[in-house]
């Protein structure tokens, strides 16, 4: 078990990132327990937040200095700091730091190892594995439904083809999902591939066509299959903790008309699109593949609502009121990744094998 003396909400620096980890309105929802709420200065002003605002909702402004970070801290975030702000946070953590957010586990970098030789705690919130996609505490749920909705938006403005936009969505979470039933909103035609029959029913009501992919490796074969006059691919199949599947290839993006264009959401766990990468926009046989990260950061203040809500819920579950953080929670032993210089080997196996393999 940690004791926590205070939370504090650092300014998010990765760029073009504007949300906050918690809003002045979620401040009193955690303000009457027995630990400070301290939130960096500025931290909210990309979403809409002053500082004034965080002092009127019972929150202390905190300025970082060179003599660290507070001891006791849980450290609350959105997304992973840049490289240059990580650097100086690692020299500021004290005795009995933790953090929680986005912290992005798997990429490749050396933060893992970093937070290890520091030796604080820290949570990754992606990685929920028992969390329902309506769960209030899925944060994952929350940002992906806005991600899903700006995806098919983002796609739809740029693709400058001569035919008709028909969309297909790959997976059946909430990003998926909620590209879809956008799409559908502009009547365009939707064909989802995913893994389960309990989705058909509310999925072919809306007018959307659904298809139960093969247990067989060949699924990128399965869908190459329908892919003749799709001129928008949502990818969103992922698992929390897994590596996720390679599903449009090679062959895939030969058949796909000229103009058409790929969004890859399933980046940060590897991509479902050969050849897409972090943020970046790739053109293949005349196929725009796309990544961005920042779809939710499009609408910083309804994304920002969204995730302090919910963190606030989890928070509520994990912490107690006189800030004892309960290491055993289920809910913590899934999303750990480091502990007193320890990273969680157990999550990093599965992940690294499947690598491996490509």
């Amino acid at each position: 078990m940690m004791n926590i003396k205070q939370i504090l909400v650092l300014k998010e620096t990765r760029e073009g990132e504007f949300r906050v980890a918690l809003t002045p309105e979620t401040i009193p929802l955690l303000s009457s327990r027995q630990y400070r709420l301290l939130v960096e200065s500025g931290a909210g002003v990309n979403a809409g937040f002053t500082d004034s605002d965080y002092i009127k909702a019972g929150a202390e402004i905190f300025s970082p200095t060179p003599a660290g970070f507070p001891p006791d801290t849980l450290i609350v975030r959105v997304k992973r700091a840049d490289k240059a702000r990580e650097h100086l946070e690692n020299k500021l953590f004290q005795e009995n730091t933790s953090m929680m957010g986005f912290l992005s586990p798997f990429e490749a970098d050396d933060h893992v190892a970093l937070w290890q030789a520091s030796g604080i705690t820290t949570f990754s919130v992606d990685l929920f594995k028992s969390l329902s996609i309506d769960d209030p505490k899925n944060m994952q749920s929350a940002m992906s439904r806005i991600a899903g909705r700006l995806a098919f938006q983002d796609a739809r403005n740029r693709y400058k083809g001569e035919d008709p936009v028909k969309l297909t969505v790959l997976g059946t979470g909430p990003a998926a999902f909620s590209a879809a039933y956008e799409a559908r909103k502009y009547d365009v035609p939707v064909q989802v591939f995913g893994r389960q029959e309990r989705y058909r029913a509310d999925l072919e009501s809306a007018g959307i066509i659904y298809y139960i992919l093969p247990a067989s490796q060949n699924q990128a074969g399965f869908i190459r299959s329908y892919l003749g006059e799709q001129t928008i691919v949502i990818a969103a199949a992922r698992t929390p903790q897994k590596k996720a599947p390679l599903l449009i290839n090679e062959d895939s993006l030969t058949i796909l008309p000229k103009g058409s264009v790929v969004v890859d959401l399933a980046i940060s766990q590897g991509g479902n699109v050969v050849g897409s990468r972090r943020d970046q926009v790739i053109i293949t046989n005349g196929v725009s593949i796309v990544n961005d990260s920042g779809y939710p950061k499009a609408e910083p203040k309804e994304a920002s609502e969204a995730y302090a809500n919910c963190l606030v819920n989890l928070l509520k579950e994990v912490l107690s009121p006189v800030g004892e953080v309960f290491l055993d929670h289920e809910l913590l032993r899934e999303c750990w990744v480091t502990h007193e210089g320890k990273r969680n080997s157990s999550l990093f196996e599965g992940f690294e094998k499947a690598r491996s393999k490509l």
